[in-house]
């Protein structure tokens, strides 16, 4: 009777391993493939018939707009059509107009704490045109009262009987300049004072709005 072999448990050891390494390759394929199948496409093909693939579909249709679902039949997102001419121009100004308006709300937040600080804002900034505005006034007062002394002068060489200066003619005109451009300068700061108030009014709304919105998401 001849002796038994020693068992080669090294070998059979490194023959499992060598297995699990080609195989891998072919489980991994396929744990792809499985994860790659888990949804299905509906969509509409040339035709109009309504398709379901586990398969995108193709670029020329996605762009028409598709659903995906689960397995069991649930719809789990909707992709919508691209949009294209005067709709796509459409939707780009909105996309820009609520960008932007996210930017000022971003700066209104890092501006201002609350309302207060904005009515605090407000009185300072109107206050300061006030105080423009006055000036002006002031200025326009004393222009008005040197054209008429100056006009009154005028008026009595005329009486006199006599030419007036040319001198005295320039000043007059120089002077009715003057009280126009002063008067221009204060229509130019009363329209700005109502501008001011109306931005900071408009901001303290929209301050409102979104304080409140952030509080109704906590």
């Amino acid at each position: 009777m001849q002796p038994m072999k020693p068992f080669n448990v090294i070998g059979l050891c490194a023959s499992v391993v060598l297995a699990v390494l080609l195989l891998c390759p072919q489980v991994m394929a396929q744990a792809k493939k499985d994860t790659d199948s888990r949804h299905i496409y509906r969509y509409k093909n040339e035709q109009g018939i309504v398709v379901m693939d586990s398969k995108l579909p193709p670029p020329e249709l996605a762009a028409k707009g598709y659903e995906v679902m689960s397995r069991s039949g649930k719809v789990i997102k909707v992709v919508p059509p691209v949009l294209q001419g005067e709709a796509a121009e459409k939707a780009g100004r909105e996309r820009k107009a609520k960008d932007e308006q996210a930017k000022a709300d971003l700066q209104l937040r890092r501006s201002y704490s609350n309302v207060a600080d904005i009515d605090a804002a407000k009185e300072r900034n109107l206050q300061s045109l006030r105080g423009n505005i006055g000036i002006l006034e002031a200025n326009l007062s004393g222009v008005r009262t040197r054209l008429a002394q100056s006009q009154q002068q005028a008026a009595a060489i005329e009486r006199g009987g006599r030419e007036i200066p040319a001198d005295l003619l320039k000043t007059i005109q120089n002077t009715e300049q003057e009280e126009r451009d002063i008067q221009a300068q204060i229509k130019q700061r009363e329209q700005e004072f109502n501008q001011v108030s109306a931005k900071f009014d408009t901001d303290r709304t929209r301050f409102i709005e979104i304080t409140e919105d952030e509080k109704s998401r906590h």
